[in-house]
């Protein structure tokens, strides 16, 4: 596995206070479906949220991919052509049983976009079939999921990578990987924390996770407004860079128009601070120069 960071498209995993943004499209509740059997959607709606999310990655100097969930290959193979033709922004391929997902490498593979195309996940389920379709169908990029009942401590998740995880991936033919460290609740958002720390220590990989999976939850269960929801959302996400994540998974691709800005003034201010302290040498593509000064 080649050392970080690592290009995925036009995006780089693994550079100091530049996190991925994900946003997730064709989610079960994504409005913009009419059919997530046939992959029936709003072509001109999924097209408007595609230009916002990028418009405003450009604006404050953060790269971005797509989460893309299909629940059925007939859905899988519509999106990733659709989304070919739409963006050429990174695509993580992460469909909601294994037929589905190799449908999409295939797919990806067919039209020629494999080079941009990872999968979302590498997890202690993944299959042998699984993995020799990501090798034949060339998806040389993998995050890697360690959330496992098994493995909840730090240290039980670094076990979990150099035990069965890396492996998977190398026998896949994975060339560059990130690590999505999991959480489930609040109070995981500490683990995640500690286990990004120990896992960038001991094996140099980018890591990361999807705060969203709590802060909606909330929102899910009718515990709080969909304002407030966002608001934690944020507030994870500001928890989860404070800590160093390469890669952040927001939640609905239509988010960015909220998250996008909150993310780029905590990564300008560690920046800046970083930089005060002569630690680190700031492209002058940062948020801290692309986005900060704009605000004063």
């Amino acid at each position: 596995m080649r050392a970080p960071p690592y290009m995925l498209g036009d995006a780089k995993f693994g550079v100091f206070g530049k996190p991925v943004l994900i946003g997730s499209l064709f989610y079960r509740g994504d409005k913009k479906v009419s059919d997530h059997r046939t992959g029936e959607v709003n072509r001109k709606r999924v097209e408007s949220e595609l230009e916002t999310a990028e418009r405003i990655a450009r604006r404050v100097g953060l790269p971005h991919a797509i989460d893309v969930i299909a629940e059925t290959p007939e859905a899988m193979c519509k999106y990733i052509g659709m989304l070919s033709e739409l963006t050429e922004s990174p695509l993580l391929i992460g469909g909601l049983n294994e037929e589905t997902r190799v449908a999409g490498y295939r797919k990806a593979l067919e039209i020629g976009i494999n080079a941009r195309c990872g999968v979302n996940s590498v997890s202690t389920c993944t299959t042998e079939t699984e993995l020799s379709e990501l090798s034949a169908n060339k998806i040389r990029f993998a995050i890697i999921q360690t959330l496992d009942p098994s493995s909840v401590y730090p240290e039980e998740k670094l076990a979990l990578l150099k035990d069965v995880l890396l492996g998977k991936c190398e026998s896949a033919g994975v060339e560059g990987a990130a690590v999505d460290v999991g959480i489930i609740d609040f109070t995981s958002t500490h683990l995640a924390v500690e286990s990004m720390k120990l896992i960038r220590k001991e094996l140099g990989l980018p890591c990361g996770c999807a705060p969203s999976n709590a802060a909606y939850q909330t929102l899910i269960k009718k515990r709080v407004s969909r304002k407030s929801a966002r608001a934690i959302n944020a507030a994870l996400n500001t928890m989860v860079q404070i800590g160093g994540a390469d890669f952040i998974i927001y939640g609905p691709l239509k988010a960015s128009t909220y998250i996008f800005e909150a993310v780029a003034v905590v990564e300008a201010i560690k920046a800046y601070g970083a930089r005060l302290s002569g630690e680190r040498q700031i492209d002058k593509d940062h948020p801290l120069f692309k986005f900060l000064p704009k605000l004063g």
